[in-house]
């Protein structure tokens, strides 16, 4: 009767490591990490400050003037541009630009730039 209660745990480990192997098979599992709100290292103060938006390296930033565009590829559409003011309005912009999410480079689009009017 040992012997027939440990060929039965034998078998029933072997039929559940199967069950595992094929349900790990079949099935991805994924991890989230819950972020605590009174954790320490979460910080949340609200919108970013446009001080604080430019790239932390320029690794991944290219030269993309020459044509004008308004969105850059890695699919930022806020640019550092230079202005100069004239009775509270823009008076010029220069034509260089610089991505706020990855520093590439690109030429500002002008109102002739739009489509059907050259």
């Amino acid at each position: 009767m040992k012997w027939l209660n440990r060929l039965g745990s034998i078998a029933l480990a072997m039929f559940a490591l199967n069950a595992i192997k094929n349900f790990l098979s079949k099935n991805t599992i994924v991890v989230f990490e819950k972020i605590d709100e009174e954790d320490e290292d979460y910080e949340d103060d609200g919108p970013t400050n446009i001080v604080n938006l430019k790239p932390e390296n320029y690794d991944h930033s290219m030269d993309l003037r020459g044509t004008p565009t308004h969105i850059c590829p890695c699919g930022c559409e806020i640019f550092n541009v230079k202005v100069i003011f004239d009775n509270f309005e823009i008076a010029t912009y220069f034509l260089d630009m610089e991505c706020s999410n990855c520093g590439s480079l690109a030429t500002a689009p002008t109102p002739i730039d739009t489509k059907g009017e050259f």
